[in-house]
């Protein structure tokens, strides 16, 4: 089983190999995370309709994915802002299976993305005003308050993935070494540019 420790430090490693750490400030982060939250939002937007389409095998794997990209850039802000994740990935019983569409479970499912997103939007409220290259953290920044708020997201991406079937831990793992396959050292190091723009892109 992945733990949050072991992702942590894959990501680490991955942005130091990268040289992604000067691209990494805190306040970067947040937005790149908040940028994540709402690509999830869109993807699962169709299940939150009064009678939500099947989720197919596909729908669910690009659901997947975004739940890992939202875990990932949440850890890593974790760790930049060296403040310790709660405890560990939930166990999911069955995951993959299929999303359980009934009225009572696309509510439980659109209270647990409320939750995610507002729990974002005041993450994002801490950093609003900083400058993004800089990458220590203000003295102004109650980090008792920040640990509060990096947990609030935590949770509610927990709750959301758990309503969803999705283990986070095997999603965050497989994503990074997507991640590594789709940005080789010798052509991402020191940029910032998607993979689609890198020179060995399509080869």
């Amino acid at each position: 089983m992945t733990t949050v420790e072991e992702v942590i430090v894959r990501q680490r490693a991955f942005a130091q190999a990268r040289d992604w750490e000067q691209f990494h400030s805190p306040k970067n982060l947040s937005m790149a995370l908040g940028g994540e939250v709402g690509e999830l939002c869109v993807e699962i937007e169709p299940l939150l309709l009064e009678t939500p389409p099947p989720l197919t095998s596909e729908g669910l794997e690009s659901v997947r994915h975004e739940v890992a990209d939202v875990a990932l850039y949440l850890l890593r802000l974790y760790d930049v802002v060296q403040i310790n994740p709660p405890g560990s990935f939930p166990q999911i019983v069955g995951h993959g299976a299929p999303v359980d569409s009934s009225a009572a479970a696309s509510l439980g499912l659109a209270r647990a993305v409320c939750r995610l997103s507002g729990a974002v939007g005041l993450l994002l409220e801490v950093f609003q005003w900083e400058d993004g290259a800089s990458h220590a953290l203000p003295s102004r920044i109650d980090t008792a308050e920040l640990d509060n708020r990096l947990n609030r997201v935590w949770t509610a991406l927990n709750t959301a993935a758990g309503l969803l079937g999705i283990d986070i831990a095997a999603a965050a793992a497989a994503k990074i070494d997507a991640n590594e396959q789709r940005y080789p050292v010798a052509s991402s190091r020191g940029s910032s540019r998607k993979y689609t723009e890198l020179p060995e892109a399509g080869q």
